[in-house]
């Protein structure tokens, strides 16, 4: 194995790396879940709200969970 980089490197504030707020889908694919000031999904930060995300690990597909208003 080697580390091909570190989540804190590419803009991620190490408060959110937890099994809660971190998936790996593949070797291709990492989602992270920030919940402070706005949640977003990490690195395509996208103005999403959600209480969880996954990525498809096939293609670009990103699977959301949250409540309805």
């Amino acid at each position: 194995m080697k580390e091909v980089l570190t989540l804190p490197t590419i803009g991620i504030s190490p408060q959110f790396i937890t099994f809660t707020n971190v998936t790996m889908e593949s070797d291709k694919f990492i989602c992270v879940r920030e919940t402070a000031p706005q949640n977003s999904v990490v690195p395509l930060r996208r103005p999403i709200t959600a209480d969880s995300a996954l990525m498809n690990p096939n293609s670009r597909i990103l699977a959301l969970k949250a409540k309805l208003l």
